[in-house]
């Protein structure tokens, strides 16, 4: 009986695997769509990469502004003291605030996450360019159907994996006021916007839906 269930199984994946799935208008409606969230998740990303990366150059400059201070004021007041103040204890403070940001820089991570924005957003635009070459060319003049898709969903997925939890609330709102008015345009459903899943639609479903609009 084990046996028997191990062919089925091994029957149906070599089925799966020989399925021979060509260039249609449900296959280029999926990449369009695919096309569509990239741009968002390109857009999502290229954000979040000016966002931290601007937390970033402020830390710095900061940083860079209190150590001059503190080496120029250091230089010019020296030992001098007053009713007992040593004013090298300022110059000493100010050392200890430049570690504590530095440290709170570290943990905040601001310029490591920006360099990952960063790259996520070139990912997408490299899918997003992908896609959009693809789907420009008549079917005759296409790289396999199925090669294709298994490549560019893999990507998608890998991307998705590696970056949404990354993308602040604030972006995905504005993604979803950016883009919410074009029509027809598919927003990722992170941005708060659930979509119905979408069937197949054959031509004996679009027959149908053609005779009841007669009807």
């Amino acid at each position: 009986m084990s046996d028997n269930k191990d062919n089925k199984d091994n029957k149906d994946n070599q089925e799966l695997e020989n399925n021979n799935l060509v260039w249609s208008k449900n296959v280029d409606s999926l990449l369009a769509k695919w096309c569509d969230e990239s741009k968002c998740y390109e857009w999502m990303h290229s954000e979040s990469y000016d966002k931290f990366y601007n937390l970033s150059r402020k830390f710095l400059l900061i940083i860079n502004i209190l150590s001059a201070l503190s080496g120029i004021s250091n230089v010019v007041v020296g030992s001098i003291s007053f009713n007992g103040f040593q004013f090298s204890w300022i110059f000493g403070s100010i050392t200890i605030i430049i570690s504590s940001i530095n440290f709170l820089q570290d943990k905040l991570g601001y310029q490591q996450k920006a360099e990952t924005h960063q790259r996520l957003s070139n990912s997408w635009c490299i899918i997003k360019n992908k896609i959009e070459e693809i789907i420009y060319l008549p079917y005759n003049s296409r790289k396999d159907c199925k090669t294709f898709l298994k490549i560019i969903k893999t990507d998608i997925n890998q991307n998705i994996l590696d970056g949404n939890s990354l993308i602040p609330d604030e972006i995905k709102e504005k993604c979803y006021e950016k883009f919410n008015n074009i029509p027809n345009f598919d927003i990722p459903d992170i941005c708060g916007k659930v979509e119905h899943t979408r069937i197949y639609m054959g031509e004996q479903y679009a027959k149908i839906q053609d005779d009841k609009q007669i009807q």
